[in-house]
């Protein structure tokens, strides 16, 4: 079933079987302009660092000195992705991308500082705000004269969005909303002048009254806007962390963003840009640590030999460089698909997210292992990057709700399917065509499958996996799907095991255009380490990804919920060997 302009989408044609090459190939490169704007501004962010920044000091504090940020924005680094006619450098995502990758090598606090200003606190304007609300505001935002925060999670509502309390009720003169409510963990509250707000609003559909998240920007000061203390965190110290009340907030009904009822559509898209900005900083920061962890293992010796001479420790180093370098190319390609501006790239990015934090994650912990108990001292900064890589697991969507959502988001268009075949077999003389499509793709899809054409000829043993397990993600999900029906949204288990072969299946997209790329502009023997490092991460995509298909009918999903339900009941580990 071809897709339609609004659902182009690379990750979802995989489900249906489908490899869009033309989506992938060539590997996207920056333009010659917007590289050279990119590269003046790395080498003031590189001599920013040496001169100005201080991460362990701020992290010893908790805080950064707040002309840090005032001093951010006369570098333009507040207005990144804002038009230039409104004050802005106007970068595409990819040179926004590449910026956010050494913010976040250089200071982890001021990446998320910077990221919660602009890749969520004034994204909504940008993506869904009118031409007067554009012009109102983001001047002042670009310049950094207005800091911008992003205000969605609540007490109650973390990861379940929708379910958020904060009340805005329209003024009975009809010119405003009373904004009423208390948002939970706002980055940038303590600072910010602008906040994006999302509240439930009354929304009457077909003569019945409903209750919708609707968005608001609200600019302080404002009466009844009160902000918390600020928070003690594990990581990202220096960076502000507040609750902020909404009491009786009047909000003018010419500040509302997008329609009423449309907040939690609103609130996606911007999560969907803010997870790249996420991911390309995890990125930097693996950099960081694999050259560490090499200066280490060069330097450091024991038993007459140095580190990197043992066996375990080029492990380690190998693996960062591998996660790394397809991490990269997730990252990149994902942003190409975002500047094209014709693609729905809600899967790439989720995918591209889950997978960067948990490759940042990997890559610190193993740098403090190399480092050993050098790593563990505060002397060092390796304990604080460990620290501070933690809440990408977190920030923007959980990893495990962003697998669900890739899981869900992929079997959707299947579903659907499957769907409209069941309707037209229950009228067989109507339905009668779409019942013969769809055998006549199935028939065709299942004795020769897709072919990748664009990969290079050196590569075509790593074409022929994504091939072979595309297909097999299309008959896992159709299995899947006719076995739960609608009851799939609830099949956890089942859910991460599809959405971590179809991360993994993207990554070696990913990897395979850019490695084809590389091979058809160097040469072989000039690409000969990425041509190593495509074929050592194929190699265990390719193990875990038939371990996952095969844990589909055999695994231990049943004793799992066993377990977890009877000693969550008891509400203790149960045993005790001097006890029992």
């Amino acid at each position: 079933m071809p897709m339609s302009a609004q659902e182009q989408s690379f990750m979802k044609s995989l489900f249906f079987g489908q490899i869009r090459e033309e989506y992938i190939f060539p590997y996207p490169k920056p333009k010659a302009e917007t590289k050279e704007s990119v590269t003046m501004i790395l080498d003031a962010i590189d001599k920013f660092g040496k001169d100005v920044v201080k991460s362990a000091e701020w992290d010893e504090k908790g805080e950064m000195p707040r002309e840090i940020v005032t001093m951010l924005a006369e570098m333009g680094l507040t207005g990144l992705a804002v038009p230039e006619d409104l004050g802005g450098l106007g970068l595409p995502q990819s040179g926004y991308a590449r910026i956010f990758q050494d913010i976040a090598a250089l200071d982890s606090s001021l990446a998320v500082t910077l990221g919660a200003h602009q890749s969520i606190g004034y994204k909504a304007l940008l993506l869904f705000g009118n031409e007067e609300q554009r012009k109102r505001f983001l001047p002042r935002l670009a310049s950094g004269e207005l800091i911008g925060a992003f205000c969605l999670t609540e007490p109650s509502s973390g990861s379940d969005a929708a379910s958020i309390q904060t009340k805005a009720e329209l003024s009975s003169d009809g010119k405003s909303y009373i904004l009423s409510g208390n948002k939970l963990w706002i980055t940038n509250g303590g600072i910010a002048g602008f906040f994006t707000v999302f509240a439930k609003t009354i929304v009457v559909e077909n003569g019945e009254k409903k209750e919708k998240v609707t968005c608001f920007a609200v600019e302080l000061p404002s009466a009844g806007v009160i902000i918390g203390p600020a928070e003690h965190k594990l990581g990202i110290r220096a960076s502000w962390t507040n609750a902020v009340h909404f009491d009786n907030v009047k909000v003018p009904i010419e500040n509302m963003i997008g329609e009423v009822g449309h907040g939690f559509k609103i609130a996606m898209g911007i999560l969907n840009h803010g997870r790249l900005g996420l991911a390309a900083g995890c990125v930097g920061g693996a950099k960081n640590a694999i050259k560490a962890s090499i200066e280490h293992a060069t330097s450091r010796t024991q038993f007459k030999k140095k580190l990197i001479e043992f066996g375990m420790i080029k492990e380690k180093i190998a693996r960062m460089v591998i996660n790394n370098y397809v991490a990269e190319s997730m990252v990149y390609l994902t942003t190409h698909l975002i500047d094209r501006g014709d693609m729905d790239y809600s899967m790439e990015s989720a995918a591209s997210k889950v997978f960067c934090s948990e490759m940042l994650w990997e890559a610190v912990d193993e740098n403090l292992q190399i480092w050993a108990g050098n790593g563990y001292m505060k002397e060092y900064p390796y304990e604080r990057w460990l620290r501070d890589a933690r809440i990408n697991r977190i920030f923007e969507g959980t990893n495990e709700i962003l697998r669900a959502f890739v899981a869900l988001s992929g079997m959707q268009g299947p579903g659907q399917e499957l769907a409209g075949l069941a309707k037209a077999m229950a009228f067989p003389l109507k339905g009668y065509g779409v019942v013969a499509e769809y055998a006549t793709r199935k028939v065709k899809q299942n004795l020769f499958g897709e072919s990748i054409t664009k990969g290079h000829p050196r590569l075509k043993k790593l074409a022929a996996y994504i091939e072979e397990y595309t297909l097999e993600l299309s008959q896992q999900s159709d299995v899947l799907l006719r076995r739960h029906g609608k009851e799939i949204h609830m099949k956890q288990f089942a859910q991460k095991r599809i959405a971590d072969v179809a991360i993994d299946l993207f990554a070696m997209c990913c990897t395979l255009s850019r490695v084809t790329q590389s091979i058809e502009e160097k040469g072989e023997e000039k690409a000969q380490l990425e041509i190593a490092i495509a074929e050592s991460f194929f190699m265990r995509a390719n193990r875990r990804i038939k371990g996952n298909f095969k844990a589909m009918d055999r695994n231990e999903d049943e004793l799992m919920k066993l377990i977890a339900d009877q000693v969550a009941e008891i509400g203790a580990y149960p045993f005790d060997i001097f006890k029992d």
